[in-house]
């Protein structure tokens, strides 16, 4: 009777058991072959799927639509990580590089349609399939400390605008072919549709996000809730107006970056569910296409050697000279490429689309297969050696890269935390806050804990909190050498203590209710000014600046800053 009521798994439980399993086994399987742990998570997709052990049966939905957000995650990781002011510096490199990368692989597509004697429709589309490109190497730069050079930042940027123009290249040949309605209609809309999204991801998102976060802020689960609400919420907005998701997830990226820093913990969540989940998911999706059978005909593997050619050669191309007038050493050229080459998500759009009209048979399908599963391989192959050919800069320590609070209250008071939060927010920034206590002062509670953390997010600051035992003086210098901030917002106006190498904010309360300043320690103007200009109204704030001598200890000469804050 036992035995008659053993039933073999199936379903669901399954199908995520079989799936996690190869995102964990995959990687470490290949790894020991030393292959990059994409192509592990690649072909365990096949071994698992219709054409392998058949574990997925063909039809399926439940893997491709897990793998679907997390290529919207993969999007929307590599706007939010972007570092905004080297894309702001490399604003004219991103746009070289974009248009290089869809321009060369496009006329590539051309030729070989035109000599193929494709019709013109299909020509047109075989171009769009080699100029899109997927990121899905970016987490290999970035994890490897590379996400801020100017090279991958411009790559990341050109991504957007290639994808763009592919999909709008799309969606004009399949209004051409569909008859539903007229060019001039279809790019307006998609003109509209870029504006709306700009001026929702720019303007109204942040603002709903922050609200958000400061409402909700104690609540871990609700800051990622958040977060990924921000995220669908983008994509769906993108659908409405014709555009790739895969866009509005970008734009998300961008919205969200300045107020989940890249190492608060926010992020940490973001990025543990992307690398642990979505991405590795989106990846075992594209395996479960592989079908050998087809895949590796003669006309197949001929098509495809085409194909590979012209995506992958005219990617190399456009990176290396557009790479070359734009200054980046080859190194650096090799990094964009990486980047630009993986075909993978945009190009597969394209290709089914194609499929759909009547202008693609299974021959190009199964040989774009070929080209995603080679070009995925070959980026994730070269990327391990770029990480070891690019040079490691000293990084440069922006203001609000990580801001320092320290007092010996309960918590924090709403005046440092307003000037913490001022000095954070513009550079993306995260913090520590440290709460210091006498010896004979028990341990604060958990629950007391758990409200100071809210204090702390409710002012939209992203940080963690810690205590320690002993005076501010003595804990400041600690914290300082511990954590390595760039600013310390010191919450005791009584504080006069120097501590080489970092500027500190001692903030306090007028009687009349103004919040006021004054800088310690060694700073140039320079970070005087920005500070007075982050922490107050430079039209109506008072300056006073005062050079003060090294005190008989030998300290180092600093400038001391007041500052008349206008509460806001």
């Amino acid at each position: 009777m036992l035995v008659a009521s053993i039933q073999a798994p199936s379903g669901a439980v399954l199908e995520f058991l079989v799936l996690f399993a190869v995102i964990l086994f995959g990687p470490l399987v290949v790894s020991r072959l030393g292959l990059p742990g994409l192509i592990g998570l690649l072909l365990g997709g096949f071994a698992i799927g219709p054409h392998g052990l058949d574990l997925i049966k063909a039809g399926d939905q439940t893997v491709p639509a897990l793998g679907q957000l997390g290529l919207l995650y993969l999007m929307f990781i590599a706007g939010l990580e972007l570092d905004l002011h080297v894309l702001r510096k490399q604003r004219s490199a991103a746009v070289v590089l974009g248009l290089a990368a869809f321009a060369v692989p496009f006329s590539a597509g051309l030729v070989i349609g035109w000599a193929l004697g494709w019709s013109v429709a299909a020509t047109i589309l075989l171009g769009a399939l080699f100029s899109s490109h997927t990121l899905i190497v970016y987490p290999t730069l970035r994890d490897a400390g590379l996400g801020g050079n100017p090279a991958v930042a411009s790559a990341v940027g050109a991504t957007v605008l290639t994808d763009t123009l592919a999909l709008i290249v799309l969606a004009v040949v399949a209004g051409t072919q569909t008859a539903s309605a007229d060019i001039t209609v279809v790019i307006v809309e998609i003109a509209v549709g870029f504006v709306v999204l700009a001026g929702v991801g720019l303007l109204l998102l942040p603002r709903l996000v922050d609200r958000a976060l400061r409402m909700w802020g104690g609540d871990r689960v609700a800051r990622y809730v958040v977060v990924i609400v921000a995220l669908l919420a983008m994509a769906a907005l993108a659908e409405v107006f014709g555009i790739e998701p895969i866009i509005g997830a970008f734009f998300a990226g961008l919205a969200l970056n300045r107020l989940v820093p890249n190492e608060g913990q926010s992020m940490d969540r973001v990025e543990f569910f992307g690398s642990a989940v979505f991405v590795p998911v989106f990846v075992v999706s594209i395996g479960l296409l592989l079908d050998p059978s087809v895949m590796f005909t003669t006309e197949t593997l001929e098509l495809a050697g085409l194909i590979c050619l012209g995506a992958l050669g005219g990617k190399a191309i456009a990176c290396w000279f557009a790479g070359a007038a734009l200054g980046f050493d080859p190194p650096e050229r090799g990094a964009m490429y990486v980047l630009t080459a993986p075909q993978a998500a945009a190009t597969l759009a394209v290709t089914l689309i194609g499929f759909e009209l009547g202008l693609f048979d299974t021959s190009v399908v199964n040989a774009v297969l070929v080209l995603i599963l080679v070009s995925i391989s070959v980026a994730a192959v070269l990327a391990q050696r770029v990480v070891t050919w690019m040079p490691r800069g000293a990084a440069h320590k922006v203001l609000g890269e990580k801001v320092l609070v320290a007092t010996m209250a309960e918590r924090p008071s709403d005046t440092a935390m307003r000037a913490a939060t001022r000095l954070a927010r513009p550079d993306g920034g995260h913090g520590e806050v440290v709460i210091t206590r006498t010896a004979g002062e028990p341990r604060p509670e958990a629950t007391a804990l758990r409200s100071v953390e809210r204090h702390i997010f409710g002012h939209g600051f992203d940080g963690r909190l810690t205590t320690t035992v002993g005076p501010l003086a003595e804990a400041v210098p600690w914290a300082v050498t511990e954590t390595e901030p760039s600013v310390v917002v010191i919450d005791d106006a009584d504080f006069d203590i120097l501590v080489p190498g970092v500027p500190l904010v001692v903030v306090r309360v007028t009687d009349s209710g103004e919040d006021t300043f004054r800088v310690v320690g060694s700073i140039d103007a320079e970070d005087g000014r920005e500070i007075a200009r982050r922490l107050g109204d430079p039209r109506t704030a008072r300056n006073r600046m005062r050079r003060r001598d090294p005190p008989e200890n030998g300290a180092s000469r600093s400038t001391d800053t007041a500052q008349s804050i206008a509460p806001r």
